[in-house]
């Protein structure tokens, strides 16, 4: 029986998630607050991101992470916070 691989802390979906808020606010230029920002909310519809801002967002997953996600998925399936923290964590 093998042991279970510790999680790495930097792959955990709370902290990711928590991490993403930031991200989101600070790309709203003062808009947003990461406290404002619900975690289970569709990122186009509650305002959290645009078409603009999206493209930015997901270059900095890219970039933290190491973790690609293709606008698509973001619009498509991958359009919460915690939908993509979990992506994150599992694909990191």
């Amino acid at each position: 029986m093998s042991t279970p691989k510790p999680m790495d802390a930097r792959l955990d979906p709370a902290r990711i998630a928590a991490e993403l808020r930031n991200e989101l606010a600070e790309l709203s230029e003062g808009k947003l607050t990461a406290d404002a920002i619900d975690e289970g909310g569709h990122l186009f519809d509650y305002g959290y991101v645009d078409s603009l801002s999206a493209v930015t967002f997901l270059a900095r997953i890219e970039d933290r992470y190491g973790v690609r996600i293709d606008d698509v998925d973001l619009v498509e399936r991958l359009h919460t916070v915690r939908s993509i923290a979990e992506y994150v964590a599992e694909n990191g």
